[in-house]
């Protein structure tokens, strides 16, 4: 379905797409020490950071998708035109679909892990800024 030197590519999207779903449901960047971090903090109430961690996570995810489609369909445009030209446009755009589909697979599997990892990044860095300005203020 896909042209010949597409198929290097399409290895390393595969691969990257097994590491996020392995990175995704590992567990990791969860927020799983939450009561010992919002004890230092100096409050029991853990509403603020998993809604902001799940958005961001969510928000990757929908642009990867995007960005994913967008360049696997720019990528295999050609299937549609060799399609054309053959006679076939029906099996050239199947074939184009399919590309652009699996790009958002592939895209918006690689966005979430990667909004995962922000998200962390995020929640660690502003736990020390609040912890730091708490430290400050007493």
């Amino acid at each position: 379905m896909l042209p010949r030197t597409q198929t290097p590519v399409l290895w390393a999207a595969e691969i990257a797409v097994l590491a996020a779903v392995l990175v995704l449901r590992s567990g990791w960047g969860r927020d799983l020490r939450w009561a010992e971090a919002q004890g230092e903090i100096g409050t029991l109430a853990n509403d603020y950071y998993e809604p902001r961690r799940e958005m961001l996570t969510n928000g990757f995810a929908v642009a990867g998708g995007v960005l994913g489609a967008l360049w696997w369909a720019a990528a295999t445009w050609g299937v549609l035109l060799t399609g054309v030209r053959r006679n076939v446009a029906g099996r050239g755009l199947a074939d184009f679909e399919t590309a652009a589909v699996a790009g958002a697979i592939t895209g918006s599997t690689i966005g979430a892990a990667i909004g995962l990892a922000v998200g962390h990044v995020w929640e660690t860095r502003h736990r020390r800024r609040r912890i730091a300005r708490r430290a400050t203020h007493a």
